[in-house]
């Protein structure tokens, strides 16, 4: 009887840990942007259209500037839109908005707007951080390498143990 009170044991317990054991496929992330042709590999040319079609979406005054105002009325469709579509969205941090409506990263020459140039020269630097091994292309793993630095950086920063990075002189 112990005998096979503790085989039924020993057989349960190995079919719990079978189970617990596998896990739920890992849901696929969502296609890169910069991906226009959908091959899994995003290049610098695709990078640099995307960056493009995202600025004439700001630029609604078409004057090939972004200007602060532009840049917050984006970012509050973009706001609205995920909303509607029942995305999580982001929360603001407490005392006010994330962003001020301009990207100060991006007017490297501090005139209050953002042109194309400046826009692209961002997005390409984006991409040259993500491009591990510098070849002109991310593929997948160099996406995920990136979000999990990203994450580790954030992180960091939020527990105080690395001051944020200096930005680069130009």
């Amino acid at each position: 009887m112990r005998k096979t009170v503790l085989t039924l044991m020993l057989a349960a317990s190995a079919i719990t840990s079978a189970a617990s054991a596998q896990t739920a496929p890992a849901t696929p992330r969502p296609p890169m942007r910069q991906d226009a042709n959908h091959d899994g590999v995003a290049t610098r040319t695709e990078a640099i259209a995307q960056a493009d079609a995202r600025f004439a979406q700001m630029d609604t005054d078409h004057d090939g500037r972004v200007t602060a105002g532009e840049m917050r009325a984006y970012r509050e469709a973009m706001h609205d839109r995920m909303v509607a579509s029942g995305r999580d969205v982001p929360v603001p941090p407490p005392g006010g908005r994330k962003h001020d409506g301009m990207g100060r990263r991006m007017d490297t020459n501090g005139d209050g707007s953002v042109t194309r140039e400046e826009f692209e020269a961002r997005a390409l630097k984006r991409f040259d951080r993500m491009d591990a091994n510098h070849d002109g292309t991310i593929d997948a793993t160099e996406r995920a390498n990136a979000a999990e630095m990203r994450h580790v950086d954030r992180r960091e920063r939020r527990e105080g143990v690395t001051p944020p990075a200096p930005a680069p002189a130009q």
